[in-house]
C-alpha cells in the first residue's frame, strides 16, 4: 500500500509522514507537479531492497567473470548513447520538430 502527497504537503506533514512510514510500513510517494519525485519507505523495506539489488549485481558479476571489463564498458556506453539519442529524438518529435 502507498500514499501519494505533494511536495508541499510532505513539507507540512513531514513528522506525521515519518510516523506513517515507520509504524504502518506504508510507503509515501512525494510528487512534484503530479510526478513522482521521491519515495519514503521504512528501514526494513529499504534493507530488503538494498539486499536484493546487491544480489542482482553479484549474479551479473558471476555471469560475466570471464568477460573483458573494457569490452563490457564499451558495450554499455554504446547502448546508453543509443537510448539517449532515441530519447532526444522522441522529445524533438513531441515538440513538433523533425
Amino acid at each position: 500500500m502507498e500514499r501519494r502527497v505533494s511536495a508541499e504537503e510532505a513539507r507540512e506533514k513531514f513528522s506525521e509522514l515519518l510516523d506513517i512510514v515507520f509504524y504502518t510500513k506504508e510507503a509515501v510517494i512525494v510528487e512534484r507537479k503530479g510526478k513522482p519525485f521521491a519515495v519514503m519507505i521504512n528501514p526494513e523495506e529499504y534493507e530488503i531492497l538494498l539486499e536484493a539489488a546487491w544480489a542482482v549485481v553479484d549474479r551479473v558479476r558471476e555471469r560475466n567473470a570471464d568477460k573483458d571489463p573494457d569490452e563490457g564498458l564499451r558495450y554499455i556506453t554504446e547502448v546508453v548513447e543509443e537510448v539517449r539519442q532515441e530519447m532526444y529524438e522522441e522529445e524533438q518529435r513531441s515538440k513538433g520538430r523533425p
